[in-house]
């Protein structure tokens, strides 16, 4: 009994807590740290993922000699689909050798947050927070998209408590190094909400991971360019509407995922075989609550299929190959622009996530260039005008709309994030 007491998750976390982790955070502050030794991490949610911009800028240096790359994992199982790489090791962060091997990392490429990146997860859904030496090292935080949302500072009271209630995620931000950011709109709002970094240390580099829209196909990463393969395969020569709706807090009360009724699919399936293409469903990948976009049980692999987190990892491949991008929140519009795609917004309850949710930076009526809807009757038509008469994309506002986010339109963001690094002496 008691050597199974000794093993329990309790058992565990109270040691981490009180013994391992302020021992490492000791040794953390006397570890000599190395500027050729780079940090990236897998997706904080998606464990077995490592895409986005720190994909992006590990594919630019995975085969430089003169940088140790090491890749932190929480599923040590997992295909990373990491080749060709030189000097990299990938190692699982909660072990002492993912201790140790922090401690010595000179550069940490963030994809969220110290607080969330690094963090120990336990069986019971707690967590430990690693506190590394925030003035000792590089700190980059190489945030996923460009936001539309309010988040962090800017957010709502009660989305804003919630965010920031482990107290080491607000005090990182005064410390990072470099923040991503897209264009100058983009750089001021990414400055307001992950205050208190100072203004100047935001890089308007673009995102890393825009390069993999823009670079051309045979020069993708293997998996993205597999991925690719298989929406292709998929589309069976048609066109492609890609609705990915975003994250809603499902606890709030009133913030619903919109319920398409067996009639409405019905329909969007008659639209879809009528102009010769084919509805990919993709879901936001963090899934909370039990009340989801019911899209999901009408895949049929035919006229809407499945273009979810498990079967496409990054986003990259799903919009090169998408036609129309259907969204209603969702910054993947953003990117959408990138490309020249047309979007559609079905914003269904565009009051209720402005004033109860995360809310919004901006207004729709400004930045977005497509049709925003709020019924399904509306979003029919919308989606067969542009798929029938479509030209969204030569309007004047489109132009505009990409330039407010946009500074750079090429496949050259990961070589500025570098550019940056190397002024800073990380090369």
């Amino acid at each position: 009994m008691r050597s199974k007491f000794l093993c329990t998750p309790v058992r565990v976390k109270w040691l981490s807590d009180w013994l391992i982790l302020p021992i490492w955070w000791f040794y953390d502050r006397v570890a000599q740290k190395r500027s050729n030794c780079w940090a990236f991490f897998v997706h904080p949610l998606k464990s077995g993922q490592f895409v986005e911009n720190s994909r992006a800028v590990f594919e630019a240096v995975k085969r430089d000699p003169q940088i140790h790359k090491i890749v932190f994992t929480r599923d040590i199982a997992a295909d990373l689909h990491i080749d060709d790489a030189c000097n990299t090791d990938v190692i699982y962060m909660q072990s002492l050798r993912g201790l140790w091997a922090l401690a010595q990392c000179g550069v940490y490429m963030l994809t969220n947050a110290v607080a969330l990146d690094m963090s120990w997860r336990w069986p019971d859904g707690g967590f430990s927070v690693l506190k590394p030496d925030l003035r000792r090292r590089i700190l980059v935080n190489l945030w996923h998209s460009i936001s539309l949302k309010r988040l962090f500072a800017l957010a709502n009271e009660q989305q804003r408590q919630r965010a920031d209630r482990v107290a080491f995620r607000r005090k990182e931000r005064g410390f990072y190094r470099g923040l991503i950011a897209s264009s100058d709109v983009d750089s001021y709002a990414m400055s307001a909400m992950f205050h208190p970094i100072g203004y100047e240390r935001v890089w308007i580099t673009g995102l890393p991971r825009n390069d993999f829209l823009r670079m051309e196909h045979g020069s993708l990463p293997r998996f993205l360019h597999k991925e690719a393969e298989i929406i292709r395969h998929l589309k069976q020569g048609r066109r492609l509407v890609v609705y990915a709706p975003t994250y809603r807090e499902n606890d709030l009360p009133g913030a619903e995922c919109y319920q398409f009724t067996d009639e409405e699919v019905r329909r969007l399936k008659e639209l879809m075989l009528r102009c010769g293409a084919v509805l990919g469903f993709r879901m936001h990948y963090f899934r909370k609550g039990e009340r989801l976009f019911n899209l999901e049980k009408h895949l049929d692999g035919n006229t809407i299929i499945d273009l979810g987190h498990s079967v496409i990892s990054e986003i990259a491949p799903v919009l090169r190959e998408a036609d129309l991008v259907l969204t209603d929140y969702s910054s993947v519009y953003i990117d959408a622009l990138y490309l020249e795609k047309p979007v559609v917004s079905f914003a269904y309850d565009l009051q209720h996530y402005h004033t109860q949710q995360n809310g919004l930076l901006y207004d729709m009526d400004l930045v977005f260039p497509g049709p925003v809807v709020s019924d399904f009757d509306s979003l029919l038509v919308a989606l067969e005008q542009e798929l029938t008469h479509g030209q969204q994309v030569t309007s004047d506002h489109y132009r505009i709309c990409r330039k407010f986010f946009f500074k750079y339109l090429d496949d050259g963001n990961t070589q500025r994030v570098l550019d940056r690094l190397r002024a800073l002496g990380a090369l």
